[in-house]
């Protein structure tokens, strides 16, 4: 009987919990993407000085060798007319969700140098991605758009993913917001897998091409 109590009781919780979390918040914005390469290694057009390695860096791989950087051109953003105060872009703000993980940032000693024993530490974090941006990155780092739709932005960006992706093909990956409710819809255009980009390596694209039918 002390059991069947308790089971109400933890019911009647979960129920508690529910009604006080409410409906999720509309989305203020539809992002429409698409997952444009796979990359392996980023070179640098002019080496760059960090401090884990003596000897300014001309490129950097993961460590893990399964590791790539997922490159991604938002194409359009349509913003509802909920959104009052508009939709706050940040390319900080999205990740790469797979099978319920979400990937973004820069861990630690996930990048090597050169092939060399040096690893990134926490404070080459910030002049590690200005100059993987400025290889790679087209349009703005921040923007607001106000309620309207904004057609062939045709914004670049990558997201470093660390480790292999478990039952993942080189198929399209999935991109989450994290800053204000979005939907976000890929084209269905799979990624070319490129050994590397940047520098002295082959191009990457920089415009969405029309989604699959």
């Amino acid at each position: 009987m002390r059991h069947f109590i308790r089971r109400i009781a933890m019911l009647a919780a979960l129920l508690a919990l529910a009604a006080c979390a409410g409906p999720r918040p509309k989305a203020l914005a539809v992002l429409h993407y698409q997952h444009v390469a796979n990359a392996h290694e980023i070179r640098f057009t002019n080496p760059i000085a960090l401090s884990a390695a003596l000897y300014r860096v001309g490129h950097l791989s993961p460590v893990d060798s399964e590791g790539f950087w997922a490159v991604f051109v938002l194409c359009n953003v349509d913003v509802t007319e909920g959104a009052r105060r508009g939709f706050h872009y940040n390319v900080n703000q999205f990740r790469v969700s797979h099978e319920g993980r979400e990937f973004g940032g820069l861990p630690p000693y996930s990048l090597r140098y050169q092939g060399q024993v040096d690893l990134n530490n926490a404070g080459d974090t910030l002049p590690i991605l200005d100059a993987i941006a400025a290889e790679i990155q087209e349009g703005p780092h921040e923007q607001i758009f106000h309620t309207g739709f904004y057609p062939d932005l045709n914004y670049r960006f990558a997201i470093f993913v660390p480790k292999a992706l478990v039952n993942y093909a080189g198929e399209e990956l999935k991109l989450s917001y994290k800053g204000q409710p979005a939907i976000l819809v890929g084209n269905g255009k799979p990624p070319s897998d490129l050994p590397a980009v940047g520098g002295s390596a082959g191009g990457v694209a920089a415009a969405c091409v029309p989604p699959l039918p």
